[in-house]
């Protein structure tokens, strides 16, 4: 049980880093449309230990210089 849940949290961290870059990029995208840069960036996840249950963000924070 003791490595499951280490193999989970492993793979939620690569999760969070794959969702994290993703929307780096997507942001990276509305500067050079807009102009506006990204300052900030926030993004809450939530689970639990149970590895049935699902995993979602539960929060972004945009912040721009507009």
């Amino acid at each position: 049980m003791k490595e499951a849940i280490e193999k989970y949290r492993q793979e939620r961290s690569t999760l969070e880093n794959e969702i994290t870059d993703f929307l780096v990029e997507k942001f990276a995208d509305f500067k050079e449309k807009t102009g506006a840069e990204v300052i900030y960036l926030d993004v809450e996840f939530e689970s639990s230990e149970d590895l049935d249950e699902a995993f979602y963000i539960s929060s972004a924070f945009v912040g721009t210089d507009l």
